[in-house]
């Protein structure tokens, strides 16, 4: 098995910082850590660095092709142990993906109502990020199936997932909904996995108080973590 652990800094964002170097865990055979910058994916014009990053975030195993099991990491976070491949590998088990619960909404609907009151009172995190954004609207697309139940809400800073053509699949209807809708990346997200059957492990912890993944602080902005 080939692992994959892939981060983006676009636009000089965020304080690079390497995951600590991994052990091979049983039957991996190489893992490969890539961070996309400006310099090997410079600016697309028209694309603001916000938008850009999701490409290789959702189209990692196009652009880095040959690996069996991709690991994201957003750009303000990294691992903090040599065994955080091992353990996220044992966390995939035999699933499609593994994914964190938001540590603080439930679902969807709490998700856009929490943008909806931060804008409402100009936040400086979220106007920069959401103002105008078609939160509302795409929520509206994924309620409009009446066989989604929206029960639950993931955190979207880190997942693991399987180079399959199911999980493929699934990340290019996450694409679909954040380039058409351009808003938080993570409100569309259970709705894309329900939709393409996706086998999830959840863990019900916030990823930043497993001791495995630390949070780098924003050249830009106070030290604050963010909501994605």
């Amino acid at each position: 098995m080939r692992v994959a652990i892939l981060t983006a800094i676009l636009g000089n964002f965020d304080t690079p910082v390497d995951p600590v170097t991994q052990r091979l865990p049983e039957g991996v055979t190489e893992i490969a850590f890539h961070r996309y910058t400006d310099d090997d994916f410079p600016p697309i014009t028209g694309l603001t660095p916000r938008l850009q990053y999701r490409i290789p975030k959702l189209f990692g195993w196009q652009m880095f092709p040959g690996y069996d099991v991709y690991i994201w990491l957003d750009g303000a976070c990294t691992f903090q142990r040599e065994d955080c491949v091992e353990w996220f590998l044992q966390q995939l088990g035999d699933k499609d993906m593994v994914l964190f619960r938001h540590p603080n909404r439930r679902n969807m609907r709490q998700e856009v109502a929490h943008i909806e009151d931060k804008l409402a009172i100009n936040h400086p995190y979220l106007v920069p990020r959401y103002k105008n954004g078609l939160h509302k609207e795409q929520l509206a697309e994924c309620l409009s199936n009446p066989e989604f139940k929206d029960r639950v809400l993931y955190a979207s800073t880190l997942f693991v997932y399987r180079n399959t053509p199911k999980v493929q699949g699934a990340l290019k209807a996450w694409w679909y909904h954040q380039s058409r809708y351009y808003s938080c990346d993570q409100i569309a997200l259970p709705y894309v996995l329900w939709e393409h059957h996706i086998d999830v492990h959840r863990i019900d912890v916030n990823h930043y108080k497993l001791g495995y993944v630390s949070l780098v602080s924003h050249h830009r902005e106070p030290p604050t973590a963010p909501v994605e």
